[in-house]
């Protein structure tokens, strides 16, 4: 197997998928970029807020009955503590994933970005600081050894 050359931008996408990164700058991020995009969109209609609202509550939903049962850090403080939330809540399942359920996610996760970020817009400030963090938020949850929710399991090479 041919070895891969890395490139320049290596280093700099090993620091943004370590779990210290994603923790402050992707879950802290969405913290602020949710509550400055709903405040926004508040200043605008009741509509606008209480649709953003549940597509904030769709996507918490989903992710935990779907990603946070399946993931390898269930009930524990990794997302910022939805894990802990999920594990009162629900029982674990076994990694594995179908793709329709996976494409679901991620559709929710794009339209919920779209969502905040349209109203991030309405300022060009917030604008391009919150499109550098969508971009960043999306590299840093993406780990490096793939996602340990969507794969099946792997199974003991141990006889």
């Amino acid at each position: 197997m041919p070895r891969r050359n890395p490139g320049p931008f290596e280093p700099i996408l090993y620091v943004i998928q370590t779990p210290a990164f994603f923790r402050v700058v992707g879950i802290g991020g969405l913290v602020l970029f949710t509550i400055i995009f709903l405040g926004k969109a508040a200043g605008h209609s009741a509509e606008a807020f209480i649709f953003g609202l549940a597509i904030l509550a769709a996507l918490w939903l989903e992710s935990t009955v779907t990603v946070c049962r399946r993931c390898r850090h269930f009930g524990t403080w990794h997302c910022a503590g939805q894990a802990m939330i999920a594990a009162r809540l629900f029982t674990p399942l076994p990694s594995g994933l179908a793709q329709p359920r996976v494409i679901l996610h991620f559709a929710l996760v794009a339209l919920y970005l779209i969502y905040g970020l349209f109203w991030m817009w309405h300022g060009v400030a917030t604008g391009i600081l919150f499109t550098i963090w969508a971009a960043l938020f999306v590299m840093s949850a993406i780990p490096a050894d793939g996602f340990s929710w969507k794969s099946a399991p792997r199974s003991s090479q141990a006889a």
